[in-house]
C-alpha cells in the first residue's frame, strides 16, 4: 500500500512536468504578476525578492474550498499537516481534548506563530490554538513563512509564521452569505464598507453552529459536542494627510459548547453535563507617518484578551462537579522605522514591549511575563540580481535569559524567471506556562502535572495532604528546575521558477535542529493511589529536515493543476545515540519477549508523517461565470501510540495508517450578484474515531452568496432601461 501510494505520487509530479512542457510550446508568456506579502520582511515586497521560504494562501482559493473552516483550508496546502498535541492520549486517557493544530516543518503546533493582521493570537491550550476562532469570510490572504522566524518576530516562530490577512475595506462593498451543512451546520456572514475621500470602514458579523458528531455509538457522548459562536470584526482607515494615515480595527469572538460524557467518580460511571464559553477580543491601533521618500515611521497599540471558562454539573443532583478557567491578556506597544526608498535596500528596526497576564484555575496564582525586545534588518543589493538580507533580535524577559537571534538570507537571479534562495538562522522558543506553573491533578485518573517552576512546592502539599508515601525522601527532587528556552538553528535552500502567468514551480530542502526541547517526565516514585506525578525538563536534542516541491500549471486560461508534496525526517539524536549503543530494550506485548531496538526499527517522532501530498484541479469560466474544484490531501502513516512501554516509535502496531481526503466544490455566480456554491468534504468517508477523532466522515454543503451592491445595480438597470 505505501509502495502503491508513493508510486502514485511521483506519476504525478512527473506527469505534471510533462505538462509543463507541452504548455510552454502552447502558451505565450504575458505579463507575470506576483503576489505582494508583508510577513516574511515585515515590509510589502514581491513574493519574488524573498529570500525565504513563503506560501500565500489567495481568497480565490479560499472562496472555491467553500470551507468555513480556517484549519481545513490549511491542510490541503504543501508541507501544512494537521496534528494533535502530544499531550493527549498519553496522559488524559482519551483522544485529545485540546483539538488540532498545524505541524510545520515536522514541529509540533506549538512552534508556529499565529498572526491575524500581524498581530499574535493568544490562548493556547497544552500548546493548541483553536483556529475555530478566526472566522474566513474576511480573509484577504494568509501568508506562510517557514523555518525560523525569530529575528522578527519572537518566541513561538520557531518553525515558521502564518499570518492571517483580512479585507481592506473596498468602495462600496456589501454582501452576505448563508452555509448550510451537515451534522445541523449552519453559517451566516454579512460585511459591509462604507467609503469616503479620506475615510473608510468595514464591519464584519459571522454566525456559526453545529450539532457535532459521534463516531462511536458505544461510548457515551459525541466525539465532538455541539457548539455556536460568534464573530464581529471593525476596521477603519482614516488619512489623516497625504503622509500619515491611522487605522483601527476591533475583534470580538465568543463560543458556547455544549459538554455531555461520562465520570469515573466510583464503581458506577455518573452522567455530567455543562458549558464551555471562549471567548477572544482584540483592538489594534496604527500609526503611519512618511517623513520623506526615504522615512517611514509606524508605531503600533496592540491589546488582546481570552477567557475560557467551563462547567460540568452531575445530572443526578445538579452538583458542580467540575469548574475550570484560563484567562489571559496581553499589552504590546511597538514603533518600527523603515529607511530607504528601494525595497531591496531598506534597513527595518523596531522596538516593542510585551507585558502579559495569565490566571487560571490549574495554576497556583496569577502569573505575569514582562519582555521587551529590539530587531533590526538590512537588506543590500551588491549586484544587481544579489540581494542579501542580515536580520537580528534581542528579546529580554523576567522569566529567562536574554536571547539573541540572527538570520541570515539571499535571493540570487541568475534569470528573470529563476529565484534562487538560501536562508540560515536561529530560533527559539520561551517554556509556555503551562510548562512553568502548572498545577492540576487529574480527577478522573488521578494523576498530577506539575510546573517546574511548582514541583517543589507541589510535592511538599502532595506529601503533607497525605498523597505521597511519608517515608519517601523528598530533599533530593527540591531543587532549582528552572527551564531554559528552546534553541533551534534552522537552514533552508530552493529555488523559485515562474515563466509568464501559466507556470510556478517552488522547492526548498529544510534541516532544524533543536536542543533543550522541553519534554513530560515522571518522577521515580508514584502517589499512593500508584498514579504518576509529571513535570518538565529540558532534556531531548531533536532534527527535523526534508524537501518539499510543489508546481502550479494553468491550462487555456481556465483550469489550473497544483501539486505539493513534502518529504519528512524527524528523529531525537539522544535516542539515536542510545540505538547506536544497545541500550534500548522493548518487550512484545502480546509474546512479552524482549529485544534490542535497532536503528532500522526506529521510526522518528510520532505523529509525523514521512510522505504528504496535495492535488488540486480548478476550473474558472468567467465568461459563464462558473467554477469548480477537485482536491486531495494524502497523508502517509505516522507514529501513533508506544506499545511496549520504550516511549519510542519502533513497532508496525504504532502507526496510523495513511490516508486521502478527497474534497470538491462547484459554484456558479450570476450576473445580478447572487451566487450558489456546493460541495463535499472527505469525499472517500475516511473514518478512524481513535486516531483521528477531528474527521467526521463525508459532509456536503452548499453555500448562497449575494452581492448586495451588484444586486442593487442590476434593480436599478431593469428600474431605468
Amino acid at each position: 500500500m505505501q509502495k502503491n501510494n508513493r508510486l502514485f505520487i511521483i506519476t504525478v509530479l512527473l506527469s505534471l512536468a510533462q505538462l509543463n512542457a507541452v504548455a510552454q510550446k502552447r502558451f505565450n508568456d504575458t505579463t507575470t504578476i506576483r503576489e505582494v506579502v508583508v510577513t516574511a520582511t515585515r515590509t510589502e515586497k514581491s513574493i519574488g525578492d524573498i529570500p525565504v521560504p513563503v506560501q500565500v494562501i489567495s481568497k480565490k482559493f479560499i472562496q472555491q474550498t467553500g470551507s468555513q473552516k480556517l484549519i481545513d483550508i490549511l491542510q490541503q496546502q504543501t508541507g501544512l499537516v494537521l496534528a494533535d498535541n502530544p499531550l493527549g492520549t498519553a496522559l488524559i486517557g482519551y483522544p485529545n481534548p485540546f483539538g488540532s493544530g498545524i505541524q510545520l516543518q515536522g514541529l509540533d503546533p506549538a512552534y508556529t506563530l499565529i498572526l491575524l493582521d500581524g498581530e499574535p493570537l493568544t490562548g493556547r491550550n497544552a500548546g493548541i490554538l483553536n483556529l475555530g476562532r478566526v472566522a474566513v469570510g474576511n480573509i484577504q490572504q494568509i501568508e506562510i513563512v517557514k523555518g525560523p522566524a525569530t529575528s522578527l518576530y519572537g518566541s513561538d516562530a520557531l518553525a515558521g509564521v502564518i499570518n492571517i490577512i483580512t479585507d481592506k475595506p473596498k468602495t462600496g462593498a456589501a454582501g452576505i452569505q448563508i452555509h448550510r451543512a451537515s451534522n445541523n451546520t449552519w453559517g451566516f456572514t454579512a460585511n459591509s464598507t462604507i467609503k469616503t475621500k479620506r475615510t473608510a470602514l468595514q464591519l464584519f458579523a459571522n454566525r456559526y453552529s453545529s450539532s457535532g458528531y459521534d463516531l462511536d455509538k458505544t461510548i457515551y457522548g459525541n466525539t465532538a459536542d455541539p457548539y455556536r459562536n460568534y464573530s464581529f470584526a471593525a476596521k477603519f482607515i482614516f488619512d489623516i494627510n497625504a503622509r500619515t494615515q491611522w487605522q483601527t480595527s476591533a475583534r470580538y469572538f465568543t463560543q458556547k459548547q455544549f459538554n455531555n460524557y461520562l465520570v469515573y467518580t466510583s464503581a458506577t460511571p455518573e452522567i455530567v453535563d455543562g458549558s464551555t464559553v471562549e471567548t477572544d477580543w482584540s483592538f489594534r491601533n496604527q500609526l503611519q507617518h512618511r517623513f520623506s521618500a526615504k522615512t517611514n515611521l509606524i508605531a503600533r497599540l496592540y491589546a488582546t484578551g481570552y477567557t475560557d471558562n467551563a462547567d460540568v454539573f452531575m445530572q443526578k443532583d445538579g452538583s458542580l462537579y467540575d469548574h475550570s478557567f484560563l484567562h489571559q491578556s496581553l499589552l504590546k506597544p511597538e514603533v518600527q522605522v523603515e529607511i530607504g526608498s528601494k525595497p531591496n535596500k531598506q534597513l527595518i528596526a523596531g522596538i516593542g514591549y510585551n507585558n502579559e497576564t495569565i490566571n487560571s484555575s490549574r495554576y497556583a496564582s496569577e502569573k505575569k511575563l514582562n519582555a521587551y525586545y529590539v530587531y533590526a534588518q538590512k537588506e543590500w543589493l551588491p549586484l544587481q540580481n544579489l540581494n542579501i538580507t542580515l536580520g537580528a533580535r534581542f528579546d529580554k524577559q523576567n522569566l529567562y535569559t536574554a536571547q539573541f537571534n540572527p538570520k541570515l538570507a539571499m535571493a540570487w537571479k541568475p534569470t528573470h524567471d529563476l529565484t534562487l534562495i538560501g536562508s540560515i538562522g536561529t530560533g527559539f522558543k520561551t517554556p509556555d506556562f503551562r510548562q512553568q506553573f502548572l498545577s492540576f491533578s487529574n480527577s478522573l485518573i488521578g494523576y498530577t502535572l506539575l510546573g517546574a517552576n511548582e514541583l517543589n512546592n507541589g510535592l511538599i502539599k502532595l506529601q503533607q495532604q497525605g498523597q505521597i508515601d511519608p517515608s519517601i525522601n523528598l530533599a533530593p527532587y527540591l531543587i532549582d528546575h528552572t527551564l531554559s528556552p528552546e534553541k533551534s538553528v534552522g537552514t533552508n535552500i530552493g529555488f523559485r521558477y515562474h515563466v509568464g502567468n501559466n507556470t510556478e514551480i517552488s522547492s526548498s530542502v529544510f534541516r532544524n535542529d533543536i536542543n533543550n526541547l522541553i519534554d513530560r517526565y515522571n518522577l521515580p516514585f508514584t502517589k499512593i493511589n500508584n498514579q504518576a506525578i509529571y513535570s518538565y525538563v529540558n532534556v531531548n536534542r531533536v532534527y527535523t529536515q526534508g524537501l518539499d516541491f510543489s508546481i502550479t500549471q494553468k491550462f487555456a486560461q481556465q483550469f489550473t493543476v497544483h501539486a505539493g508534496y513534502q518529504y519528512l525526517d524527524a528523529k531525537d539524536k539522544d535516542v539515536m545515540e542510545n540505538l547506536k549503543s544497545g541500550k534500548i530494550v522493548k518487550r512484545d506485548p502480546v509474546t512479552f519477549q524482549s529485544s534490542y531496538v535497532t536503528r532500522k526499527d526506529y521510526g522518528g517522532l510520532f505523529n509525523r508523517s514521512k510522505h504528504t501530498a496535495n492535488l488540486q484541479l480548478s476550473y474558472s469560466n468567467k465568461q459563464h461565470w462558473f467554477n469548480s474544484s477537485i482536491r486531495a490531501v494524502y497523508r502517509g502513516r505516522f507514529g501513533y501510540s508506544d506499545i511496549n512501554g520504550d516511549n519510542i516509535l519502533d513497532d508496525n502496531r504504532e502507526y496510523a495508517d495513511g490516508f486521502v481526503l478527497l474534497n470538491a466544490s462547484a459554484g456558479i455566480n450570476f450576473r445580478n450578484g447572487i451566487g450558489i456554491q456546493t460541495g463535499s468534504e472527505n469525499i472517500l468517508n475516511h473514518l478512524d474515531k481513535v486516531k483521528l477523532p477531528n474527521l467526521s466522515g463525508r459532509t456536503y454543503f452548499i453555500n448562497l452568496t449575494i452581492d448586495l451592491k451588484k444586486l442593487k445595480t442590476k434593480n436599478h438597470e431593469k428600474s431605468n432601461p
